[in-house]
């Protein structure tokens, strides 16, 4: 019944409201560290990898669920049982034209994950060619599968607050080709069918920005509360 009422506007629609949520609202991510298929030498008998080589982090806006904590026996020890849980706005990788895969590792907090599996869920409505999220199954990494120089730099500058991974500054995208951060990729689809039936951007204010700045700043000429750009009116 849902498809005499719902249709690809009406997909749209949500595809918007949901990137919205997430990369606008939210502000959670991950930095992705693909597996290279072409660089990486495998095993001809065992298919695996000796040593894995990665091609450039990527950034990528989700939902991160609560890591879930636990051990297990293993022949000598415990070993770290750690497991967590990511979504990712499916139509997002989409426009991207990026796909994840098993056994690649990405990094969240202090922490390195490597994926175990992946799926799409979430269908709209009960349509099946809607998904709104790709679920990332993932377990906390062991010591020496993930060991890039640049890993180990983030958790030696993860000492000091201002130098760590911790998300400090918080720009909303808001469909724009890109803010100050550089280019986002970030695609609405309902404003680009609408093009210019639609309200600027933010009614013309752009995206919201929160950074710790802002504290430095909590009194304007007018005397209004400028501590976050949110709530500036």
């Amino acid at each position: 019944m849902s498809r005499l009422f719902i249709g690809a506007r009406e997909q749209q629609m949500i595809n918007d409201w949901t990137k919205e949520f997430i990369k606008d609202v939210v502000g959670q991510y991950i930095t992705y560290y693909p597996v290279s298929i072409l660089r990486t030498r495998v095993h001809p008998v065992y298919d695996e990898a000796v040593e894995k080589i990665f091609d450039n982090p990527i950034k990528i806006d989700c939902l991160v669920d609560q890591p879930q904590q636990g051990q297990t026996m293993g022949k000598f020890s415990l070993e770290n049982a750690t497991t967590l849980s990511v979504y990712i706005q499916n139509r997002d990788m989409l426009d991207k034209g990026f796909d994840v895969d098993v056994g690649d590792f990405f990094l969240y907090g202090n922490e390195v994950f490597e994926i175990l599996s992946y799926n799409r869920v979430g269908d709209t409505f009960g349509e099946a060619e809607y998904n709104t999220y790709i679920k990332l199954t993932s377990k906390l990494a062991r010591s020496g599968r993930f060991d890039l120089p640049t890993f180990k730099q983030f958790l030696e500058d993860g000492i000091d607050f201002s130098n760590s991974t911790v998300e400090k500054v918080f720009e909303q995208q808001r469909g724009l080709a890109e803010n100050s951060e550089g280019g986002t990729a970030d695609r609405r689809q309902v404003r680009e069918r609408l093009a210019d039936d639609m309200a600027e951007v933010a009614l013309g204010e752009g995206p919201r920005k929160v950074s710790p700045d802002d504290e430095k700043n909590k009194s304007d000429t007018d005397g209004k509360d400028s501590s976050s750009s949110f709530y500036n009116e």
